[in-house]
């Protein structure tokens, strides 16, 4: 009865909405039913999205709206792919401090599933840039007071902070952990990388002073 309850509510699950409000479950939703197909359609088009916001302050008045478009089109799931193949792994790792159980596979189907809000961005992104392209593609400090650059640059934060609060939620999932072990699973590897290069700048400064003693 518990399973068929269950199946009734996975049937119900529309993971381009439901990621919002019902992380947990879309995600567990994503990684127990969905193909490889899936996964592949989500880091395309999350792919897309990081590839049109990549081009955002980047200036690139010499490019045609459309090719910058078509751009982040090729390029961006080539680069969120990667992302996901390492993140995954690094994540799966890390889970393992906290006792989570995930399996790559699990993470790596886990992750593009976060990154849906992105894909709500996509029509606004694409409107932006063919319609403004001179507010979207210019130094933010330039179009300060444009009320398009205002109003996109709130959306985008809160988006974005949203996307972070469900890529904890989605972790947490995955290794079957709480949302609060999925986001210290998620910032640890940040905080062990910029140690690391504090380190590595603290030793080249070092020897340099030393050159002089």
């Amino acid at each position: 009865m518990v399973r068929e309850d269950r199946l009734s509510k996975e049937r119900g699950v529309n993971p381009f909405t439901d990621i919002w409000l019902r992380t947990r479950e879309t995600v567990r939703f994503v990684i127990d039913r969905k193909s490889v197909k899936y996964i592949i359609l989500l880091i395309v088009l999350t792919g897309f999205a990081s590839g049109l916001l990549g081009m955002m302050n980047t200036r690139s008045s010499d490019m045609a709206p459309w090719a910058a478009i078509l751009q982040a089109l090729i390029t961006g799931p080539i680069g969120s792919a990667v992302g996901y193949f390492l993140g995954a792994a690094i994540l799966t790792l890390v889970g393992r401090l906290f006792k989570g159980t995930a399996t790559y596979q699990e993470m790596f189907k886990a992750l593009p599933a976060a990154q849906i809000p992105q894909i709500w961005l996509l029509p606004l992104l694409i409107i932006w840039a063919l319609a403004s392209p001179e507010t979207f593609f210019a130094d933010r400090a330039d179009v300060a007071g444009n009320p398009i650059v205002a109003i996109m640059s709130i959306v985008l934060a809160v988006v974005s902070v949203w996307t972070f609060i469900i890529v904890c939620k989605a972790v947490g999932e995955a290794h079957r952990v709480s949302s609060w072990k999925g986001f210290f699973i998620v910032v640890l590897p940040g905080i062990i990388i910029t140690i690391f290069v504090l380190l590595i700048v603290f030793v080249i400064f070092a020897s340099f002073f030393n050159q002089f003693y």
